[in-house]
């Protein structure tokens, strides 16, 4: 009885184990209602911020890569799930913050910060922040050079038919398979957010700072 029992313990734990090597490992499968807002061929869909010109990062085997400018997608949304894969550059020396820095913008408002965070305490300016506001739960970062994955869940801040706010953004964030934020409040307009009203629906954006930050396999999930 106690070997069949090991068996099955043996196999149970190679099974996991398996599926945990399967999950995260870049290109995610999309959900049958997903708008793709990124397909790995081209920014047909995406405007530089700013200007409003077609945006041309360099797109190449599947994702493109942060150049020229900030951008933000020319479809927008209110409450929605966002799911957003990006690779950071391989270490270099300098600071954290020269070494890899981007960041996801929910509603063209709201930041979830893309930054070299490794192995660091987390705190309200590291990857996976709601910058500003409220730093992750906990570090899920993967060393530079590697695929990661944010999976957010957003809902829209409210408004009375006055136009008063009668209640803040929130949302909740799974990074690498991880949750590290949950129905976290977002008081207003994170820092260097686009000019727009919150009233109304808004876009994806992807900060450019300076970094050669890679995206692939954006979609998004109307709620």
């Amino acid at each position: 009885m106690k070997l069949c029992v090991s068996l099955v313990l043996i196999a149970f734990a190679a099974s996991a184990a398996s599926a945990a090597d399967s999950l995260f490992v870049g290109d995610e499968p999309r959900p049958a209602d997903a708008v793709v807002l990124f397909d790995g061929k081209d920014l047909a869909g995406w405007l530089y911020v700013g200007s409003d010109k077609p945006a041309h990062w360099k797109v190449e085997n599947g994702c493109m890569e942060v150049s020229g400018g900030s951008i933000y997608s020319k479809q927008v949304f209110g409450d929605h799930q966002l799911h957003v894969e990006f690779r950071l550059p391989p270490a270099k020396s300098g600071s954290h913050e020269e070494r890899a820095n981007s960041g996801v913008y929910v509603y063209g408002l709201y930041e979830i910060q893309v930054l070299d965070s490794y192995g660091l305490t987390p705190g309200g300016g590291d990857c996976g922040a709601i910058y500003g506001v409220a730093a992750p739960m906990v570090n899920a970062c993967r060393p530079p050079g590697c695929w990661e994955t944010f999976d957010i869940f957003f809902r829209a801040p409210r408004f009375d038919e006055k136009g008063n706010k009668t209640s803040n953004a929130r949302m909740s964030v799974i990074h690498n398979g991880v949750w590290i934020h949950v129905n976290a409040e977002i008081p207003g307009p994170t820092a260097g957010a686009m000019v727009r009203d919150e009233k109304t629906p808004g876009p994806v954006m992807l900060q450019d700072h300076g970094s050669p930050v890679q995206f692939r396999n954006v979609w998004a999930r109307k709620l």
